[in-house]
């Protein structure tokens, strides 16, 4: 478990066929990595077109977004993972983003000063 309020911490975002989603979150267990959100999206990949519109609908392909958080010294193998296990052929399969994560706090009952 990730210290949130210590530790300098990436948020990694990737966007992968849904088929692909599960085997991805399992490396990414088997590797350590249990903070993780999946949400489904429509995504539309032109030149002039945002990657992903979630007001969308049924338009374009379905994939899934997952969010993984990580501490910053872990995510270039974190993307590794994502890449090396989530790839179909030699298509493009998706796409992965890695922001910095500035602030982060748990959400529980504030202790007594």
């Amino acid at each position: 478990m990730i210290n949130l309020e210590k530790t300098a911490v990436k948020l990694i975002l990737a966007y992968v066929h849904p088929s692909h989603a599960d085997r991805i979150v399992h490396a990414l267990e088997r590797a350590g990595l249990y903070q993780l959100s999946l949400t489904r999206v429509h995504g539309v990949v032109h030149p002039d077109e945002p990657i992903v519109r979630p007001d969308m609908g049924s338009v374009g392909s379905p994939e899934t977004r997952i969010e993984a958080y990580c501490e910053d010294d872990r995510a270039e193998s974190v993307v590794a993972l994502i890449r090396e296990t989530g790839h179909v052929g030699n298509l493009p399969s998706g796409v992965v983003f890695v922001h910095p994560v500035d602030q982060a706090w748990t959400i529980r009952k504030a202790l007594p000063s």
